[in-house]
């Protein structure tokens, strides 16, 4: 009886105790640093769950179903993580204790990551903490202004068209992009990736840290890293953004009155006022709206963690609108599984639909925005009801082809005196020529990495990615001169697709000794690539016959285009040792061989070797702990990368052909057959080859950051794959892929950045980079001494507005040097630079560089409670824009509105501009080269975070709303549209064609977090 009731005791005691530890309750508290400062962010779990939450800006949490058997994790970067048992507390403070450790952030480098006080190339970071507070809507975007060493120039402002990102410098006479490689895979194209999917970028920007890339990081690399799910259960992020686009420009064309006496004076005396005065820059651009949403889910557990996310971007455009406009919609899912202790697995994917439609631009005789500075403005927008010019009329009658008319059935002016090929603009961005553009992109990669023992990890990945593109062009008919007119519906189509797959198989062993830390990484990889044209052709159809733009419709006149093979597969070895001795003297060695059938047979296999050392001197006994100074390194790097991005194959083969844009080739009745080019059997690897010499600081208890870096860059055996260049026209044909020479870049790299929170919870963060630049091509092959391999043509300017010389600037600008205007006559003085008393082309010489001196940028955060604000510049200083949209053949044209104001008017003025009847003879010279120097800035932020208590009542986590200013403002001296200018070709990198300027938007914006 005494045994059972001890018994019965003993279980409603056990039963009791169960019942009590397994009652829940709510914990809240307060979360600061050692100063006592609140920290906002702060992540709360409970140990082993997903229950979790994070602090308010003001320090506080509150966390719901917490037992008294339970623990919390507190973890916040920069901080030593904490571990508390809740027991009987509901209120639990805690104080955080900086980690010094922590406080050293991990990059990502090739095949790895390590910390970066144990980096010893030349790398810059952007985290999602800097995306964050961006509306940019591609990644060349993000880079903008943020890192030293780095230009990004816009090809064009127009919705959807990228930009150049240069690392360094133009290292190549031919296409000089770094290498992309996202989530480990390579890709072709980074359009279709997210900003807001990005957790940071790395740069790699000397030759050490991207020689394990070998053939391709010749350019420099940028590694994007995708998002990844976090523990504390199933979050949901959701931002929206709509922009108010618009133009924001200084240029002014000359108005009716100032055209009509300057024609006057050039001798054309037919050009009278007739009651039109056309501003054509308002009447071309118009305001436009952008959209863009975003959605994401993630969480975690302690085995799976996982990212998914939408987004939708719809812009149309400031010229032509929908003509003009960019539709993108992107979907990513990211998943990584512990699927047993020593073996995990990922996928990573992402899968987008693009579809652009473009005007035409980037054009000196038929693009829109060049039509619209050239036309006078004696022409209407639209002529008035019953005011249509007989004439018009006439033209479109005799030719067979109707009006040219709007929408709305509204009747375009024609140009009232321009003449050739001018269109009035309007008509052109609306109605008369549009270009679709339909894209299909895939990116994945899946792995399995094995952690066979410890410190030994085996990775095995296999990346995939597939595009596929149609670009379409239709042109109606219209008729306005006998240079500017289509009689027939015309349309082209092509379809291209490319596939690449990449399978990578990596080792990497760790191991320390004592203070003696050693990694070893060596890996295999093969790959292949296959760009197919599977279609390109074009064709037209009489207007009688029209029924729509499709070549398959019956009545069409299709020629279909011969398209060559390209093969492209590259099998590579490479491997890398990195060693550190107490964190405080580092060397690290790699090496990388390729081989790609790009190449010829003999010269199908490069190899890239590279040496780094640092030393970090605050961890020297002579280094005082107390020292505002808390961190030193010095470093120092050699290595040599390659570059096959300016091949297209087959450089060592010549094959026949028997059809040239699918018609037959016929020698008087004879079918015949013909060459395809001279093939090049000596081409060899471009080589890359970089020394650096670096330091970073941090002081003032890391709140300073400094780092600077001298490079010199030397690219050896660069590649040319435009034969022509050098080919001479009595060949008959072309010539393969050739080495053009050896370009020389360098220069110097500061980041500067401080911030902190003071005692009463300001936040500030300041951050500045700047660095200098010198381009020069020290050695030219293929042409005689002294002599230049020709660039990009214009029409003032046959023989090329850019050249590539020895002794000069990569693709420096071309033309005459004048030494004023002839005060007695108007004319402009050229100069004759080589002395035999004669000026003619041979006095031609450097006019400008596109190149910049310096390029800058910087950051400025500021934070108090709710409040932030974020402003965000960069720009360039020293480099030249030439323009080149004028028309030397078409007299009666407007110019900008300078040319008038400064120009000769009569004998005895000294004026900067010559006469209007001279004004000609100036559009090959150094009178249309201007500098192309300023400061833009990118960005004015301010926004507004929902208060935790609020929000928690709201069932949210977090909502902010913001308002940006972005590229409003822009500080330069250049007179025409854009000084942001880049170019679609490699050699026309600041060639002003007519350059479609990029957007100022009003940005109200939205991020919610549940």
């Amino acid at each position: 009886m005494i045994i059972r009731l001890k018994h019965v005791i003993a279980t409603l005691v056990i039963i009791i105790t169960q019942t009590a530890f397994a009652q829940t309750k709510t914990v809240s508290g307060l979360v600061t640093d050692q100063a006592g400062i609140p920290l906002g962010g702060v992540t709360v779990i409970v140990s082993g769950t997903t229950n979790g939450t994070s602090t308010d800006f003001d320090g506080n949490y509150t966390i719901d179903n917490v037992k008294s058997t339970d623990k919390l994790d507190f973890t916040y970067i920069g901080m030593v993580p904490q571990t508390i048992t809740v027991g009987s507390k509901t209120t639990i403070n805690v104080t955080m204790q900086e980690d010094a450790q922590a406080l050293d952030e991990v990059v990502i480098v090739g095949y790895g990551s390590k910390k970066k006080s144990l980096v010893t190339g030349a790398i810059s970071s952007i985290d999602s903490e800097d995306i964050k507070s961006t509306s940019g809507q591609r990644v060349e975007q993000v880079l903008q202004g943020r890192t030293s060493g780095v230009t990004v120039s816009s090809s064009s402002g127009a919705p959807g068209s990228g930009a150049k990102i240069r690392i360094r410098g133009a290292g190549s006479s031919g296409n000089s992009d770094p290498l992309y490689i996202v989530d480990g895979m390579k890709t072709s194209s980074i359009v279709d990736i997210a900003p807001g999917d990005i957790a940071n970028l790395e740069i790699l920007k000397d030759a050490a840290s991207a020689a394990i890339y070998g053939t391709e990081g010749a350019n420099g690399v940028v590694i994007i890293t995708t998002k990844r799910g976090k523990q504390g259960g199933l979050k949901v992020g959701f931002n929206s953004q709509l922009a108010i686009q618009s133009v924001k420009t200084d240029m002014e064309l000359m108005n009716a009155e100032q055209f009509v006496q300057y024609m006057n004076e050039a001798g054309q005396a037919n050009v009278a006022l007739n009651g039109y005065d056309t501003d054509w820059i308002d009447e071309t651009f118009n305001n436009a709206l952008m959209f863009r949403n975003d959605i994401n889910l993630s969480g975690a557990t302690e085995k799976l963690s996982y990212y998914m996310s939408a987004s939708n971007l719809n812009q149309d455009g400031i010229v032509g609108k929908g003509n003009s406009s960019f539709e993108r919609s992107t979907f990513r899912a990211n998943i990584k599984a512990d699927i047993t202790e020593w073996l995990e697995a990922g996928i990573n994917a992402t899968y987008s639909i693009t579809d652009k439609n473009g005007i035409q631009e980037n054009n000196d005789t038929r693009g829109v925005i060049q039509n619209m500075l050239i036309i006078d403005p004696l022409t209407p927008v639209y002529y008035a009801d019953g005011q249509v010019p007989q004439s018009v009329i006439d033209r479109s009658a005799d030719n067979g082809v109707p009006l040219l008319t709007s929408s709305n059935g509204r009747v375009y002016g024609y140009p009232s005196y321009s003449t050739g090929e001018v269109i009035n603009p309007v008509a052109f961005a609306n109605d008369i020529n549009k270009t679709i553009t339909d894209t299909d992109q895939f990116l994945g990669s899946a792995y399995l990495k094995f952690n066979l023992f410890e410190g030994f990890s085996f990775t095995s990945r296999f990346g995939y990615e597939n595009g596929k593109t149609e670009v379409r062009n239709n042109v109606i008919p219209y008729y306005v001169s006998s240079e500017a007119a289509n009689t027939k519906y015309t349309t082209s189509q092509t379809k291209y697709e490319t596939k690449k797959w990449l399978w990578e198989n990596f080792a990497s062993y760790t191991k320390s000794l004592n203070d003696h830390n050693f990694t070893l990484l060596a890996g295999y990889s093969a790959e292949q690539t296959r760009f197919e044209t599977v279609l390109s052709r074009n064709g037209s159809v009489d207007i009688d016959q029209f029924t729509g733009f499709d070549l398959d419709l019956p009545g069409y006149t299709v020629e279909v285009k011969d398209i060559l093979p390209a093969p492209d597969n590259m099998v590579s070895m490479y491997g890398r040792l990195s060693y550190d001795f107490a964190g405080k003297y580092l060397f690290e060695t790699s090496i990388r061989r390729d081989k790609s059938d790009k190449f010829p047979d003999a010269n199908k296999a490069g190899t890239f070797p590279a040496f780094s050392a640092g030393w970090v001197l605050s961890k020297e006994d002579f280094w005082k702990e107390d020292s505002k100074l808390n961190y030193a390194k010095l470093r120092a790097s050699w290595g040599q990368n390659g570059s096959r991005s300016n091949l297209i194959g087959n450089a060592d083969k010549t094959y026949v052909i028997r059809a040239i844009n699918g018609v037959d080739i016929n020698y008087e009745g004879q079918t015949g057959a013909q060459i395809s080019g001279y093939s090049n059997p000596n081409l060899v690897w471009e080589t890359s080859e970089q020394l650096d010499f670096g330091a970073d600081f941090r002081a003032f208890e890391n709140r300073l950051n400094f780092s600077v870096d001298y490079y010199k860059k030397t690219t050896k055996d660069a590649i040319v794959n435009n034969g022509g260049l050098i080919t001479p026209g009595s060949a008959g044909f072309q010539s393969n892929e050739f080495n053009a020479g050896t370009i020389e870049n360098k220069g110097w790299e500061f980041e500067l950045g401080y911030g902190d929170t003071t005692s009463g919870g300001f936040r500030y963060d300041f951050n500045a980079n700047l660095s200098t630049l010198k381009n020069e091509v020290t050695e030219i092959l293929f042409v005689p001494e002294g002599a230049s391999i020709i660039g990009a043509g214009a029409q003032q300017n046959p023989d090329g507005v850019t050249r590539f010389t020895e002794g000069q600037p990569s693709w420096y600008f071309y033309g005459y040097k004048t030494d004023g205007i002839d005060p007695a006559t108007g004319e402009v003085i050229k100069v004759d630079t080589n002395g035999d008393t004669i000026v003619n082309n041979a006095d031609k010489v450097k006019v400008g560089s596109p190149h910049p001196d310096v390029l800058f940028g910087g950051n400025i955060a500021l934070g108090y409670k709710a409040f932030d604000f974020n402003l965000q510049f960069q720009g360039t200083i020293g480099n030249d824009i030439f323009a080149t949209y004028h028309q030397p053949s078409r007299p009666i044209t407007n110019k900008p509105v300078h040319f008038y104001n400064e120009r000769w008017t009569q004998p005895g003025d000294v004026a900067t501009f010559p006469g209007a009847a001279n004004v000609i003879d100036s559009y090959d010279t150094d009178l249309m080269v201007e500098d192309g120097s300023y400061m833009r800035i990118k960005q004015i932020q301010v926004g507004y975070t929902l208060p935790k208590k609020i929000a928690e009542r709201l069932k949210i986590n977090n909502l902010r709303v913001y308002v940006s200013l972005d590229d409003y403002f822009t500080f330069t001296d250049y007179k025409g549209l854009d000084p942001e200018i880049g170019n679609f070709s490699f050699n026309s990198i600041g060639v002003d064609r007519g350059f479609y300027p990029t957007a100022a938007k009003t940005v109200f914006g939205l991020s919610l977090d549940f």
